[in-house]
């Protein structure tokens, strides 16, 4: 009981919704193994949704820690890496070719959040940047390219090579500015799962 406690301690209301979070994303690939895209989409956003609300709901109430940080970057292995990876294995490019691209995503992603959680943004001045492709970046990249698909035939190899070197390029020394425009994201977000229930 005493562990029980510490951990719902460490976890606190910010861990609760990355929890949450967590549930989406484990309904979400459940929904894609079931070949259930539409499902898979929406429940994907609400797993973003949640991953923006617990570092928002963290920073309110003061509870930011290391556990949070170490918490989310797992959660996100899994939010991000991991959905990925199996969208483009099993939808993408089902084959060798998909499970290697697969594998490259979901093993640099890991590599990335790891990097990510011991070093943090690169500063400069008051701006801060991420350095690599961000695992939401790669997930976005991937749901994109299964958009033009539906609609244009691209050729394996290409779909491949594109996913293949986002894909390392988490690993990279690109940088992109942590801007906070929650305000385009979230309502892109929701009009996404919209637009998947209405349409796929």
């Amino acid at each position: 009981m005493k562990r029980l406690r510490l951990i719902a301690t460490h976890v606190g209301w910010a861990g609760a919704v990355t929890l949450l979070s967590l549930l989406a994303a484990w309904s979400a690939i459940a929904f894609l193994l079931d070949s259930n895209v539409r499902l898979a989409i929406v429940f994907a956003v609400v797993a973003f949704l949640l991953d923006i609300a617990d570092g928002f709901l963290a920073r309110k109430l003061g509870t930011t820690s290391e556990f949070g940080r170490l918490l989310d970057s797992m959660v996100d292995a899994v939010n991000y890496s991991m959905l990925a990876a199996l969208v483009a294995e099993r939808v993408l490019l089902p084959g060798v070719l998909g499970f290697v691209v697969g594998f490259l995503i979901l093993a640099c992603g890991i590599l990335r959040l790891v990097l990510f959680t011991m070093s943090g943004f690169e500063e400069e001045g008051n701006r801060l940047y991420y350095v690599g492709v961000i695992t939401p970046h790669l997930t976005l990249a991937v749901a994109l390219t299964y958009l033009v698909t539906r609609f244009v035939e691209v050729p394996d190899l290409v779909v491949a090579a594109t996913l293949g070197a986002i894909a390392l390029a988490q690993l990279s020394t690109i940088r992109t500015r942590k801007t906070g425009v929650l305000v385009f994201w979230i309502p892109a977000s929701i009009a996404t799962a919209i637009g998947a229930l209405l349409w796929l």
